[in-house]
């Protein structure tokens, strides 16, 4: 019974294996296909061509950042990672063209103007800039960008950095691949190197933590390079590199995959008299309105409803005309990228691209009737700053509009990147400090009373950029006073202590934020007002 049991279980074992693998010869049991390796989609090569120096490059930018984004080894930053970027990318095979050294010359001006300002947002502003510029040259070097317009750059620029994301801990596979390829070899000593080099980090973090408190003299000198350094900062630190390391190898992964797509697909397939009927009539109410701003506000020759001055009339505009001058720049690209080749559109967008001219023209001179009587603030010259730059994305708007091969995007970069270098350069609170204080002061009683009066507590919240023109000599002298005044008060010599001046209070701050300097973290701005404060003592 057992017997004729077992024959019929094999029985149906056979001819379940000839149903499901027909191929087999009969009376063959089929065996189950073998499973695809998990590291078949390693990269052993990757680990001696970007494994050591991405160590290096995470180690070096905890160095540079940590704390410190507006210190002086910021454009040391930026030139380490432009060191990283070129190293990579020879190991790779790749030649990259002269046309990138301007991308890498304006990466590393923003660099450098870092460590001259200590305005917050030029600082944010200028790191969101140089991650656009850096992600360019990465993109243009690997793959074909020639047709690639704003759209293709911006989607595949964040499909890179998600990818690199997700490629982050690929080292692990391809470090065991390739330590089984070269076992034996002396290659192999590379992978031992890498990871002694990486067990050294945390080891001379705490070997520097527990010299500094043996000794106060090798403690002052310590942080006198690093600042003030706990077991926190040492965690974090350590956190860090290990992150930057695991980024920078996936984005290097990606990057020698080719695992982004580079076509480029025509989409002016639309109807053009879908456009024409969309956009006729906006063309129409935009002439009427550029008529208007002609006669009423640049000629003057209209008459302002009652009760109304042209300051008043200037400030209810402007943001308005910014967000329609940035909806048309939208809108003659949606134009000419989604909708066939049509004389009559091209024609309606030229017009639309003209008002718009005068539509910022219009919203700058409204702004400029408002700063003069309500003051200068960061945004309003923002606001100033981003016409500029609209005005000469509408010229290359213009040039695509009637020049179909127009390298606009390149064009718009180029512009905006060179616009942008003026205004982190500039240093937008020192004018604002200046412009503010002598428009002020020149007025007389008459004139002041029709001028808004001086807002000393944005003054006072100005960065240090601003002291050349707040910490005159007069200032300096209060602020020592107050601080002698200050030191008796806290020693119970004197009884009350007057609420300082705007200008004391401005200088009490920045002196403070001066005195937590060390050398990896000082600022050109920062250390202007320990000068001045050293030379007036």
């Amino acid at each position: 019974m057992e017997k004729n049991t077992v024959n019929m279980s094999a029985e149906i074992l056979v001819s379940e294996g000839n149903n499901l693998y027909p191929d087999l010869p009969d009376g063959n049991v089929a065996e189950a296909p073998e499973r695809e390796p998990f590291d078949r989609f390693a990269k052993p090569a990757l680990i001696s061509k970007a494994a050591p120096a991405s160590l290096i490059y995470a180690v070096f930018f905890t160095f540079c950042l940590y704390k410190n984004a507006s210190g002086i080894t910021y454009p040391f930053y930026v030139a380490g990672t432009i060191g990283f970027a070129v190293y990579t990318i020879r190991k790779s095979g790749i030649s990259w063209r002269g046309e990138h050294i301007l991308t890498l010359a304006a990466s590393l001006m923003l660099g450098i103007s870092n460590c001259f300002t200590d305005n917050g947002k030029i600082i944010l502003m200028n790191e969101a800039c140089l991650f656009v510029l850096m992600m360019y040259f990465l993109l243009s070097v690997y793959f074909d960008t020639k047709n690639w317009q704003f759209g293709k750059f911006l989607g595949n620029m964040l499909e890179l950095f998600f990818k690199s994301l997700g490629k982050m801990f690929s080292f692990f596979p391809d470090v065991q691949v390739w330590q089984e390829e070269h076992k034996g070899a002396k290659k192999s000593q590379t992978l031992y190197v890498l990871a002694g080099a990486g067990i050294s980090i945390p080891l001379i973090a705490i070997v520097l933590i527990l010299l500094s408190s043996a000794d106060v003299i090798f403690r002052n000198s310590v942080n006198m390079i690093f600042g003030d350094v706990d077991g926190w900062d040492v965690f974090c630190c350590i956190f860090w590199s290990v992150a930057i390391f695991f980024f920078s190898y996936g984005m290097v992964s990606v990057l020698d995959g080719r695992e982004l797509d580079d076509t480029v697909k025509d989409h002016r397939n639309g109807q053009p008299v879908i456009a024409i009927s969309a956009t006729a009539v906006i063309a129409l109410i935009y002439v009427y309105f550029s008529a208007i701003q002609i006669v009423y506000l640049f000629a003057g020759y209209g008459t302002l409803p009652e009760g109304y001055t042209y300051a008043q009339y200037a400030r209810q505009g402007f943001f308005q005309l910014l967000f329609i001058c940035l909806m048309n720049l939208g809108l003659v690209l949606i134009g000419l990228g989604f909708f066939r080749e049509s004389r009559i559109l091209k024609g309606i967008l030229l017009v639309i691209s003209l008002c718009t001219f005068v539509m910022i023209v219009s919203s700058a001179y409204r702004m400029l009737l408002y700063i003069s009587v309500y003051y200068l603030t960061f945004l309003r010259i923002f606001v100033l700053w981003a016409l500029g730059v609209i005005a000469l994305l509408m010229v290359g708007v213009v040039g695509k509009t009637l020049i179909h091969d127009f390298p606009l995007f390149r064009y718009g970069l180029a512009v905006t990147a060179c616009c942008y270098l003026v205004l982190s350069f500039s240093q937008p609170d020192y004018w604002i400090a200046r412009y503010n204080i002598s428009s002020y002061q020149k007025q007389d009683e008459e004139k002041r009373q029709e001028k808004m009066e001086l807002d000393t507590w944005y003054l006072n919240t100005l960065s240090a950029d601003a002291a050349p023109v707040i910490m005159n000599a007069e200032n300096i002298r209060q602020y020592h006073d107050y601080e002698a005044i200050k030191e008796k008060w806290l020693k119970g010599e004197v009884k009350n202590i007057d609420t300082p001046d705007w200008q004391v209070s401005y200088i009490i701050l920045q002196a403070e934020k001066a005195d937590k300097m060390s050398l990896r973290s000082y600022n050109f701005s920062r250390g202007y007002v320990k000068r001045a404060l050293a030379e007036m003592q």
